[in-house]
């Protein structure tokens, strides 16, 4: 086989206590080193990245930037600053087996696939983290395969939804025909929204077993405020399904998924109606002190707005404030599409998958199943509570057909 060249990005955030094993392990990974070219992009670290690798890997080029660009950002970056055939995005937490890069792309030399993604597993290899992926309906996606130990199940290749940024290859002139990673997305789903739309685009995904990397699973994101994560988390899936989905389908999934979205703020906001529905009590005085008491009354029951709850308003907020931009996204993707939604959603594996644990929620999916007849979108009606469900359709083979 004639392998091509390879140029490894690797998006790092004050990473510098991961690089002594990342780079050990990409030391002894078995393909031609002269096919290699490593580019480390730094977005603005303060723990001494820079000097680190400047002094121990010498092999890679650093990229130092001022500001932290986030994962899409950063990885676009590289790319830039790369030149070789095939793109291999590498997270800092990781280390890989010496046929990782080997089999990673292999199927893109011999056209199986124009993307990759590998088999990842937990740091000390016990449980699996990353065996192919699935989404339910509004764009909430789920790494199959997360925390199980029966490692096994996931050995057998199948065309997957997306390919996890942490460990994945792709055709260069595939990644900039599909328009590359979603900087406005800044961190998270930023693969997703990239592998809905390599598939619209007529191009296919490939989960490679075979490949195999090791992950310090959320190294980075514990550093930061979890509301701060879920504002990203919240956004980014409708930005995703807005900018995909085709138009008769978009019109029956987004009013769903908005509804989704309010039920699940109205959680973290511990909601309830007591004092807010019109009874008996409001027939009774009047006047102006009466006035007076009302208001008393409304100011107590005035509270602050928890940070979760913020971030989902902000969430929305931030989806209609760039709406002309991802309108602009959404119709050049539209004009180039490749293949119909019904050709895709059989690779969600759990489109109506409740992602919060509430009977109350899953009764709602189910409500807006009926009332939207999502059903006869995605081919199914059955409501998933836990996503495991997806692991277990990954291991009977359900998916590793052709996709049309």
């Amino acid at each position: 086989m004639n392998w091509p060249s390879v140029s490894i990005v690797i998006v790092n955030l004050n990473g510098r206590h991961h690089f002594e094993q990342l780079f050990e392990s990409l030391r002894g990974v078995d393909y031609p080193a002269d096919l290699i070219e490593i580019v480390v992009v730094d977005n603005a670290s303060v723990d001494g990245s820079v000097q680190w690798l400047d002094k121990n890997a010498p092999e890679a080029r650093t990229l130092q930037c001022r500001q932290n660009h986030g994962f899409a950002g950063g990885v676009n970056s590289g790319v830039e600053a790369s030149s070789n055939e095939v793109l291999v995005f590498l997270n800092t937490d990781m280390r890989v087996e010496p046929t990782w890069l080997r089999e990673l792309v292999a199927p893109i030399v011999t056209r199986e696939a124009d993307c990759t993604s590998s088999l990842t597993l937990s740091w000390n290899g016990s449980e699996v983290n990353f065996g192919g992926s699935a989404m339910n309906f509004h764009g909430i996606g789920w790494q199959v395969g997360m925390n199980d130990p029966d490692i096994d199940r996931y050995r057998r290749p199948c065309h997957t939804l997306f390919a996890c940024g942490g460990s994945m290859a792709i055709r260069r002139e595939v990644y900039e025909d599909a328009g590359r990673f979603d900087e406005d997305f800044f961190a998270y789903y930023e693969d997703v929204d990239l592998g809905f739309r390599l598939w619209v685009l007529g191009y296919t995904i490939l989960y490679v077993p075979q490949s195999v990397a090791y992950h310090h699973h959320m190294s980075t994101s514990r550093r930061i405020d979890v509301h701060k994560i879920r504002l990203l988390q919240m956004r980014n899936p409708l930005w995703l399904i807005y900018k995909n989905y085709e138009e008769g389908v978009l019109q029956r999934v987004l009013p769903a998924a908005l509804l989704v979205h309010q039920k699940r703020m109205s959680y973290v906001l511990h909601l309830n109606d007591d004092g807010y529905r019109i009874d008996e009590q409001d027939a009774r005085g009047k006047g102006r002190m009466h006035e007076v008491l009302l208001k008393m009354r409304a100011n107590k029951r005035s509270v602050g707005i928890p940070p979760p709850a913020k971030a989902d308003m902000l969430a929305v907020n931030d989806f209609t404030t760039l709406l002309d931009a991802m309108a602009a996204k959404r119709r050049h993707i539209q004009s180039r599409r490749r293949r119909h939604d019904s050709d895709i959603v059989p690779l969600f594996r759990i489109p109506f998958w409740a992602v919060e644990n509430s009977p109350e929620f899953a009764n709602m999916i189910r409500g807006l199943m009926d009332a939207f007849r999502l059903h006869e979108i995605f081919g199914t009606t059955e409501v998933v509570i836990d996503p495991r469900v997806a692991s277990d359709r990954a291991a009977e083979g359900a998916f590793v057909q052709a996709v049309a």
